[in-house]
């Protein structure tokens, strides 16, 4: 036998398939492997880049974004910053927000997406959207910010420490809140500081009546910001606009000579919330991820850049990377959603024009006393100082009333008839006038009480003469009940208001009772008769504030 040993079989890798290591050692291979290629996907659906052997996205959903011209901008920037995996190809469309409110209401033509300026105005167009249209659903609560802020000539912007106050300074510039997002923050920044008792209701109520009736002055073409800012910086005074509009107004060489400032209890802010528009499920389900997409996109460093660079703040109202604006801004509270929408319509009631007939009683018990002073030097008091609250397109005229005061059995006598405010009559204007008839209501009291006939009489008055442009009323004043044995009874009286009554031509009487001695039940059935509202000043103090009321009373 040889010496030489046989050869060994031949021996592929380190361990032979029997090896108890041979297996373990595969499988450690394969998930390294594995491991290496998620690392891999995850780095590429990081950095929004497709594999060329992912399925590329078929047929994108077209998507329509409705914006106004504050925000859509910065919207196109980012749209391209969208992931390519979303599948989503944006149209930005650039339209006002009345247009975009209109066109979501009525569902003509409506975007898929709607980026509204607050979600107070998205909550009044679900309100009001038309049967059978898709009510805007708001999915992502906030884009971005802006603050509304008092603009005014550098070293001339007023230092008010309320919205409240700025909005009863006289010649404030302030756009409709039912239009625009300036006039809507003031509005409700001044309904906030109610709310935390950093104001009286009723102060706000005034002077809300008066803006509102200022603004039904206006025809045609509403205010924008951009005008009510030129006219500030030629003209001077003040406007209530937003932080965004009087920065992109600053660009321009006008703007280059305002200044912004804020209350000191802060200020509310719009926050551009994204609603879903489309209709139909699916449809809506694609714009409501469409929403999210773009919303991540614009809360990225570009997209914050962008809004800055159009004069927004971030969603949290932090202040932009440029540092631009009124610095840090104190965050009012936000008013209840039902002191919000209470408060916008009675704006919009209040905005109707006003034209009454007031009467008032100048009855022998008006010379009563009622405190320190009677109680006809009283409404007198309260009723001068209640003719200031109504603008030049204000209607009013003015009847007194007792027993036979007007000849035979005619209990009332005409002072004024009705006419705007700024009407001239023989050199002085109506409001003048009726100052000064009021002044000489104390010489003629005396007599008793004609009340039905005089009330009856003077809604036949208003009605005769109804204007479809206006809320058209009677303001009865009284401190006591019906003494005229020739006259009416009260069941007469209120089947002639409602056999009169007209729903194409409505005529509310407010009455208004003086102490304790008038007839509040009484009134009240008459008023309800027409649609209207009573009220009673039990004590001499409450006479100013109820006469204030009830002058600013509308049809409900």
């Amino acid at each position: 036998m040889s010496g030489r040993r046989a050869a060994s079989p031949q021996r592929h890798g380190r361990f032979p398939r029997k090896s108890p290591f041979f297996w373990p050692r595969i499988l450690m291979i394969v998930g390294v492997v594995v491991a290496i290629g998620v690392a891999a996907a995850a780095v590429l659906w990081i950095t929004g880049s497709r594999s060329p052997l992912a399925k590329p996205c078929d047929v994108p959903a077209e998507i329509r974004v409705g914006a106004d011209a504050t925000i859509a901008p910065a919207l196109e920037s980012v749209t391209a910053k969208v992931p390519a995996e979303v599948c989503v190809t944006y149209t930005v469309e650039t339209r006002t927000q009345p247009e975009l409110a209109a066109m979501v209401t009525a569902g003509k033509d409506a975007p898929d997406l709607w980026v509204a300026d607050s979600a107070v105005r998205v909550q009044r167009v679900a309100a009001a959207t038309a049967s059978g249209t898709a009510a805007p659903e708001i999915t992502v609560p906030s884009l971005a910010s802006t603050p509304g802020v008092i603009v005014g000539r550098q070293g001339e912007v007023p230092g008010f420490a309320t919205w409240i106050s700025a909005l009863q300074t006289p010649g404030v510039r302030f756009s409709d809140p039912l239009v625009t997002g300036s006039g809507e923050v003031a509005l409700l920044g001044a309904l906030s500081e109610v709310e935390a008792g950093r104001g009286e209701a009723k102060t706000l109520q005034a002077a809300t009546a008066q803006l509102a009736q200022s603004e039904s002055l206006r025809t045609g073409e509403k205010l924008t910001d951009a005008k009510q800012l030129e006219a500030v910086a030629s003209g001077g005074g003040f406007a209530i606009v937003t932080e965004q509009a009087w920065l992109s107004f600053g660009q321009t060489p006008a703007g280059a000579k305002l200044a912004a400032s804020m209350p000191h209890t802060g200020s509310v802010s719009l926050d551009y919330p994204m609603a879903v528009t489309a209709a139909g499920r699916a449809r809506g389900d694609a714009a409501a991820d469409a929403a999210r997409a773009l919303a991540a996109a614009l809360a990225g460093e570009d997209g914050t850049k962008a809004l800055a660079d159009g004069g927004l703040r971030p969603v949290d109202g932090s202040r932009t990377p440029d540092r631009k604006g009124v610095g840090s801004v104190a965050a009012l509270q936000p008013a209840s959603p039902e002191a919000v929408q209470r408060t916008l319509k009675g704006w919009s009631v209040q905005a109707i024009p006003f034209r009454s007939l007031v009467v008032m009683d100048v009855s022998g018990s008006m010379n009563f006393e009622a405190g320190d002073q009677t109680r006809m030097q009283l409404t007198q008091q309260a009723a001068i100082a209640g003719s200031k609250l109504f603008p030049n397109t204000a209607a009013l005229g003015m009847w007194a009333f007792s027993i036979g005061l007007g000849g035979g059995s005619q209990d009332y006598v005409e002072l004024d008839p009705i006419r705007k405010m700024d009407q001239v009559v023989g050199g002085v204007t109506q409001r003048d006038r009726l100052v000064a008839d009021i002044s000489g209501l104390d010489k003629r009291t005396g007599g008793a009480t004609g009340l039905y006939d005089t009330t009856l009489a003077a809604y036949r008055t208003v009605k005769a003469n109804y204007d479809a442009r206006a809320v058209n009323s009677v303001i009865l004043f009284t401190d006591g009940a019906n003494e005229d044995p020739d006259s009416l009874s009260l069941e007469e009286l209120l089947e002639a208001l409602e056999r009169e009554r007209d729903p194409a031509k409505p005529v509310v009487i407010v009455s208004i009772g003086i102490t304790e001695d008038a007839d509040a039940e009484t009134l009240r059935t008459i008023s309800e008769a027409t649609g209207g509202s009573s009220y009673v000043a039990r004590n001499p103090e409450d006479i100013p504030s109820v006469f204030v009321d009830a002058l600013q009373a509308r049809a409900q």
